[in-house]
């Protein structure tokens, strides 16, 4: 059976045109996986959503988080994948998509574990800290994402009202509550991919042994 390449709703054909994420992957060359001559590996956000199953925006603010962190830590230079190390203040579904795009897996031993969860309580309503470093260089940036700056905390809360209605009580949901939960889906992965929300994330160097 051919399989056939997933094709998201026509109100999501913005995510083309999203540029791909490029890392060196001496991985994929060992194994046989690239044509002769090729070494990088390209990551698009349409892989993020098929990694998730659907187009959302856990899956743009991760895919940003990393965009930022690459230009900070790249000095131009393509970055290898599976060299990286992930410290998240949330154990939730952006890290998550974070770690899969960086090539960090969670593991049980120390040693081996290169994405980790630091929780912490000072943060405002809906900031998040991402500490991410590039092992090879042993840099670092912290990034804060401010997703409360999207729509406002209120107004998200609506909109989490009405998908957790969907999960328990699916006939609550009107027609009209799906229309307005879609339509602004469609609108805040839009502003986070294309940088339209001033100051949403908040970038800067740290040393990289404090992700120790």
């Amino acid at each position: 059976m051919k399989i056939q390449k997933q094709k998201w709703h026509k109100d999501y054909n913005f995510i083309y045109d999203i540029e791909p994420l490029i890392f060196n992957y001496p991985h994929g060359v060992f194994t046989g996986s690239f044509s002769e001559g090729i070494t990088t590996y390209q990551l698009s956000f349409e892989d993020v959503c098929t990694f998730l199953g659907h187009v959302c925006l856990c899956g743009a603010g991760g895919y940003k988080i990393v965009q930022h962190a690459i230009n900070q830590l790249s000095d131009s230079e393509v970055l290898e994948r599976d060299q990286f190390m992930l410290q998240s203040s949330h154990d939730h579904t952006i890290s998550d998509v974070a770690a899969f795009i960086l090539g960090c897996p969670r593991r049980n031993d120390p040693k081996k574990n290169r994405y980790s969860i630091k929780p912490e309580s000072t943060l405002e309503r809906r900031v998040y800290r991402y500490k991410i470093g590039y092992e090879p260089s042993h840099k670092a940036v912290e990034i804060l994402y401010h997703k409360h700056l999207i729509i406002g905390n209120d107004k998200m809360d609506e909109l989490w009202k009405i998908e957790k209605a969907l999960d328990t009580q699916p006939e609550s949901v009107s027609e009209n509550n799906k229309i307005t939960y879609r339509n602004a889906m469609i609108k805040m992965v839009r502003n986070v991919l294309f940088d339209k929300v001033q100051g949403l994330f908040e970038i800067k160097e740290i040393a990289y042994n404090t992700l120790k």
